[in-house]
């Protein structure tokens, strides 16, 4: 995992080095603000984030933020702000999409049981042991249907939490597969994530009753 990760950002820093941005002078200021654009989104993926693809969300998240918060011009800015802006958004978001393609591309690389949902069948193995649980407590745990109950409430509200999180999670991953590419408008890909917790909410309703 190491040498994927060192491998991968030695290939983006050769590939930034030898671009034209890297090699001459700027010739504009958009060209400017792409460069500082690059290295920032490089440094936030590499030191933050260690350079693992478990974080690919959060790296997601962390550049959008960034650009609004750093690199968002408004029409009274000047047109040097306005220009150096721009290219410093396109700079992040190229280098997300970089490991984003990257990401998605060696998780489909690597052998995940044939496909197999490990997740749900987790959750069956899970379901199982609970029913096994309850036929014995319906036995000889005859006093206690609230403590039954409550666990249930319980059990929902963690399932609930858990299948929040792996929704918005999953989302621009399952936007890649239908869509064919990733999705880089923050506002579109959060109003989707946000339809995640009635989703969630529905499909543990209908499982768990």
């Amino acid at each position: 995992m190491m040498n994927q990760i060192f491998n991968l950002t030695f290939a983006l820093v050769a590939a930034l080095m030898s671009s034209p941005v890297a090699v001459r002078a700027y010739t504009s200021d958009f060209d400017k603000g792409y460069d500082q654009g690059q290295k920032k989104a490089m440094n936030i993926w590499n030191y933050q984030y260690g350079g693992k693809c478990t974080h690919i969300s959060d790296f997601e998240y962390k550049v959008n933020d960034y650009i609004k918060s750093h690199y968002w011009w408004y029409s009274s800015d000047s047109s040097f702000t306005k220009s150096f802006d721009k290219g410093a958004q396109a700079g992040m978001k190229h280098v997300l999409q970089q490991y984003q393609t990257h990401c998605h591309d060696d998780y489909n690389n690597h052998d995940h049981g044939d496909n197999i949902d490990v997740g749900m069948c987790s959750g069956l193995g899970k379901d199982a042991a609970s029913e096994i649980a309850q036929n014995y407590a319906a036995k000889y745990c005859p006093n206690s249907p609230s403590l039954t109950s409550l666990f249930h409430n319980q059990y929902k509200e963690e399932c609930f939490e858990v299948g929040l999180d792996d929704c918005k999670g999953a989302i621009n991953d399952e936007l890649y597969r239908y869509c064919g590419h990733y999705v880089n408008d923050y506002q579109v890909v959060s109003n989707l994530k946000s339809k995640c917790k009635y989703s969630v909410k529905d499909y543990i309703d209908d499982s768990l009753h």
